[in-house]
Parts: C-alpha cells; structure tokens; sequence
C-alpha cells in the first residue's frame, strides 16, 4: 500500500507520540501510586506509634489503653481503621472500638523492634493494609510480655484515589495527545504545502494551462524546479529542431520525385513503362511519407499540450469534405464537451484524418464519430474513446488483424499501399492505447481507438 508524504509523517508522528504518552502515563502512575503508598505506610506508622504511647500493661500482665487513641475513627464501629494488641502465640489482648464484630486475622509472631507492612482480607471481603509492630514488656516482676501490635485500614479510600488519579491522567494525556496531533497535522499540511503546489502547477502544464513552474516555492525545492523548467524547454526545443529537420527532409524528397515524374511523362511514351512507372513512383511517396509520420508522432508525454478534439475534427472533416467528394452526406458528431486529447496535435490530425478517409472511403450514406472522456487522470486530464464507424461493407472478422499490419489491404483491388490504419495503430500504441476493429451498428466497420 502507497502512503502519501504526510500519511507517512502523521502516522510516524502518531506511534512516536503514543510510545511517549504510554512510558510518560506508566511513569508518572508508578510515582503516584508509590506516593501514595509511602503515604500510607506513614500513616500506618503514625497511628501506631500513637497506639503504643496509649497502651500501658498493670503488674497483672493485662493490656489496657490508659487514653483514647487520637483518630476518631478508632472509636467508630466498622470504620474501616482498627487497631490490636496480640501475644506472639496470637491471643488478642486488646482492640480499638471500631474492632467491634469485624474478624481481624490474627498476627503471629514478629520480632522485637521490626514493623512490617502487608495486606489482608477481613472476613474475605476487601483488600486491607496492616502494620505490625514487635514490642516486649517488662514487667514489675522483672519478666517480659512479648506483645504484637497492630494497626489495620481499609483500602477501599488508597484505591479510589489512585484511580481518579489514573481516570484524570490518562484523559488529560489523552486529550494533550490528541490536541497535539491535530497541530501536528496542521504543521505538516502547512510544511508541505509547496510539495502540493508543485503537484498542481505540474497538473496545469499536463492540461496545457502553463508551460513552466512559476509559482514561488521555498529554498529546498528551488533547485527541482529549475532543473524542471529547463527539462521542459529543452525537450521543446530538441523537439522543434527535430520536426524542423523531417521537414525538410521531407521537402528536398518531394523535389527529386516531382522532377522524376515529369521526365518519366516526357521522355518515354512507352504507356506501360510510365504505368509501371507512376505506380513504382507513388509508391515511393507513400513510403516516404509513412516514414516521415511514425517519426515525427510525439507519441505520449507526461507534460503535453491540450488539444481541442472539436476542433481538429472540423478542420479533418472540412479537408475531406474538398478532398472526397463522393463521402457519405450524412457525418453524425457525438461528443462529449470536455473532450480533450493531451498530446501533439499532429497525432491527433493522423489518427482521425486516416481513421475519417477510411470511413469516407468505404461508407455509403452515413459516417457516426463518438467522442467521450473514458478514465480521468486528474482534475484536468482524461482518457479518450473514440469511435468512427459507417455504414459501407465492413471488414470482414478473419481479416481484422491482417489490415492493421503495414502494407496490408482488406481489399487487394482497392487503390493504396494498406500502411495509414497501421500508422494510426502505431500512434496509439505511442500513447498506451489500443486501437480495435468491430462491426458496426451502422452495418460496415467500427474502429475504436482508446486512448489512457
């Protein structure tokens, strides 16, 4: 699959930024939740701290809370903030009032002066933090109480902000990723926009609205469309002096042959030398001819002129018209309005001027030309289809192929030497084209040339 310049760039730009907003949204949620879990483990060890300045043992060895521990939630039944006291064996000794018909696992053993951090599930419902802490008691009596504390609070709060801190983090990445796509695109559209410009100025020399790059392009592209302004003359000088050099050629040719043929007339009275004679001689200018158009047909190029198809079919019907007078009266026109041919107009003067002679030729009351665009190449340029047919005898199916070589005739008796329908097959196939054979609806032949 193709990809246009800025396709390219956007989505190159698209997984670039992406890549950056998934490492830059994982980081930042990895600082947050660690913030927030050191908070929590702060707190844990706050309130633990608090339980055991509030937490005394008398000389039976029994655990008491000599005043209330500061967070009120401890005093509130199921609040989610509960605090303990436990022998190593896990006998609990002491609970905060929140404690009140909630199962707290019990702790186990700890070592003296280590606090540790862990989770558990109260009664198999939610995710709980806990703190433990080791502490040993000397009693009066000079022995110790290994004791555990504990302090353990719900989670439910520490997850519910960290996922609005993920819902507020991704939306807002979200929304400066996309924001920052759209002015992406708004940049490369503008970065290269000359790129475009050079696009449609090459589009209106191929229509033949200009013939050079005029337009003001930035520093990079100067040089490109220098070289291309002067590709263009230069091919349309060297193509001039080309056809300057065929015509002449093709004038010092006629010369020779003209004085030739008059002194075959004059000087020989022999009637079946000079029937040999002239026929040998036509046959020569046709040749010479021949040669002449294959070689001076420009054939396709990517930055032609427009011709009027209109046009050059009245100026090839008109020369007809004086040159064959016996052609059919009736010549039916059915054209389409944006008819362009894009090429060299002689191409197009041999193509319908040999194509319209056959018809006038071979048609006996009615000669139908069709015109119409087929693909188009861009807003200016299109395809041709053209269609010439008459109502004469028709080519037969078995010769169809034959008629289009060089030197080939459908009819061996009728005058000429068969190479103007190859000429017009040549031309065609300069350009891409095809060039078929059919019957038509008229009763006599349909040539068809279609031209990309």
């Amino acid at each position: 699959m193709k990809y246009s310049l800025q396709a390219r760039l956007l989505l190159t730009s698209l997984a670039i930024l992406l890549a950056f907003v998934a490492l830059t949204g994982l980081a930042l949620d990895k600082a947050f939740h660690d913030s927030a879990e050191a908070s929590l483990q702060n707190r844990l060890e706050a309130h633990m701290f608090a339980l055991l300045a509030a937490t005394e043992v008398n000389d039976d060895g029994e655990v008491v809370l000599s005043r209330e521990l500061p967070d009120p939630l401890f005093n509130q039944a199921v609040s989610g903030l509960y605090a303990g006291v436990a022998k190593r064996s896990g006998e609990v000794l002491l609970q905060s009032p929140s404690a009140l018909g909630v199962r707290l696992p019990a702790p186990g053993g700890i070592q003296t002066g280590v606090g540790q951090f862990d989770r558990v599930r109260l009664n198999g419902g939610a995710a709980h933090s806990r703190y433990l802490f080791g502490a040993n008691w000397l009693l009066e009596s000079g022995g110790q109480l290994p004791l555990s504390y504990y302090v353990v609070e719900d989670l439910s709060g520490y997850q519910s902000q960290v996922n609005q801190y993920r819902r507020s983090l991704w939306s807002w990445l979200g929304g400066a990723a996309l924001l920052l796509l759209l002015v992406q695109g708004v940049i490369l559209r503008w970065g290269l926009k000359p790129l475009r410009q050079v696009e449609a100025d090459l589009a209106e020399i191929e229509a033949g609205l200009s013939r050079r790059l005029d337009g003001r392009y930035p520093r990079e592209l100067e040089g490109l469309t220098k070289n291309l302004n002067e590709l263009l003359e230069n091919t349309r000088k060297q193509l001039s002096r080309y056809r300057d050099a065929l015509g002449n050629v093709s004038h010092s040719l006629k010369t020779p042959l003209t004085v030739l043929r008059s002194a075959v007339a004059t000087q020989n009275s022999d009637e079946s030398f000079q029937r040999i004679a002239r026929e040998q001689l036509e046959r020569m200018q046709q040749i010479i001819d021949y040669h002449l158009h294959r070689a001076a047909a420009a054939g396709h190029r990517q930055l032609a002129s427009r011709v009027e198809v209109k046009k050059i079919l009245d100026k090839t019907i008109k020369t007809l018209r004086k040159s064959h007078p016996d052609a059919p009266e009736t010549m039916e026109l059915l054209l389409d309005q944006e008819a362009w041919f894009y090429g060299d107009e002689g191409d197009l003067y041999e193509i319908l001027g040999n194509l319209l002679e056959n018809a006038c030729k071979w048609g006996k009351h009615r000669i139908r030309v069709t015109v119409h665009l087929s693909k188009r190449v861009n807003k200016y340029a299109g395809g041709l289809d053209i269609m010439i047919e008459d109502d004469g005898a028709g080519i037969p199916e078995i010769v169809r192929d034959r008629v289009l070589e060089r030197g080939q005739r459908a009819d061996a008796g009728t005058e000429g030497h068969g190479l103007w329908l190859h000429m017009v097959q040549v031309i065609v196939w300069m350009y891409g084209g095809e060039m078929n054979i059919m019957r038509s609806e008229l009763g006599g032949a349909a040539i068809r040339v279609t031209i990309p």
